[in-house]
């Protein structure tokens, strides 16, 4: 008989990179092009964005727009690589290739790898997209600054999410990193009798989503769009506005998400489609009702208040559309259908 220390390991056990990235390789390359879009878009419109905003300095001489870029290239690879890392350890450690053998530290290396190749590809793409659009800019002797405060702000977004992500201990509880999953105001009185737990898990997907940086995107580029000498008073409105919209937008599509997982676990269960869509729809609507609130304060405060009431109603048409995952779910579960 074999020693217990000289038993031979597989090849997954001591290979660096984890098994499950050949896993979420084969889904992307089945689920087609628009598993690359969700994948490759937000980093993509992140980036535009930034360089959009040094276009500012680079053809108008507005200094204060390579700060914004900068700002805003910070807060959005933050936000993209904590949601990533985050989702991937969660799904190589809880998902189908959670049981696999693999290497010990095979997650952290193959994330770091991962990342630090995004990050490189990152750069590269700043680089050449300022480098195409200084050419024939006004002030195109400060295209280095662009790139170097775009490179850096990318760079420190991305380090301090591998340093909070994997410093020690973090690894052993992935659910627990984005803190406590509690609202600020817990109203049990919401809840459906006939689906208790449904509202509930709602709230607490839509906390989650919010934490990791949900519509970070749209709130940063509104706020480093914003002039230097603005009054005050606008402003404010204006961040209430998009805050408000950004916090509908992230709910609505947790609560369709949560509600159509719900579908797939009571699959086999005889249940009321009727009563559970009136169920799933109670969250979106007091949030659309509390979103409302702020809005209208915030319309109040702006001066040209049509153009604002235009804007309510966009966005509102804009948030809403999740709502529709969330009947067809509640129309394919109906035997009746």
């Amino acid at each position: 008989m074999l020693g217990a220390g000289r038993v031979p390991q597989s090849a997954s056990m001591t290979a660096l990179w984890h098994p499950a990235i050949r896993a979420d390789w084969l889904v992307l390359r089945r689920t087609g092009p628009t598993a690359w879009a969700r994948v490759l878009g937000p980093p993509v419109l992140l980036l535009a964005g930034c360089v959009a905003l040094a276009c500012g300095d680079l053809y108008a001489g507005y200094g204060w727009c390579l700060a914004a870029g900068a700002l805003l290239a910070l807060g959005g690879s933050y936000g993209i690589a904590h949601q990533r890392l985050l989702d991937a350890l969660e799904r190589w450690r809880f998902g189908w290739c959670g049981a696999l053998p693999t290497a010990r530290g095979a997650a952290v290396c193959t994330s770091l790898l991962l990342a630090a190749a995004a990050l490189m590809t990152s750069l590269a793409f700043v680089a050449a997209l300022l480098f195409g659009v200084s050419i024939f800019a006004l002030h195109r002797g400060d295209w280095f600054y662009a790139l170097a405060g775009i490179d850096l702000a990318l760079v420190a977004g991305t380090a301090v999410v591998a340093i909070r992500v994997f410093r020690r201990g973090a690894l052993a509880r992935v659910h627990h990193v984005d803190g406590i999953r509690e609202p600020l105001l817990a109203l049990p009185w919401l809840n459906d009798p006939r689906l208790p737990h449904l509202l509930d898990w709602q709230r607490r997907a839509a906390l989650v989503r919010w934490r990791r940086g949900g519509s970070f995107a749209m709130v940063g580029i509104v706020l480093a769009a914003v002039p230097i000498g603005a009054p005050m008073l606008e402003v404010s409105a204006l961040v209430l506005l998009v805050l408000a919209w950004s916090w509908l937008a992230v709910v609505m599509r947790a609560s369709a998400d949560a509600f159509t997982s719900s579908v797939r676990l009571l699959a086999a269960v005889p249940w009321n489609v009727r009563a559970a869509r009136m169920a799933a729809l109670r969250y979106p609507l007091v949030a659309t009702s509390c979103a409302l609130v702020f809005m209208v304060i915030g319309t109040a405060l702006l001066r040209h208040g049509m153009v604002a009431l235009v804007w309510i109603v966009c966005a509102g048409v804009a948030s809403a559309w999740p709502l529709a995952r969330l009947v067809r779910a509640t129309r394919l579960a109906d035997p009746r259908a």
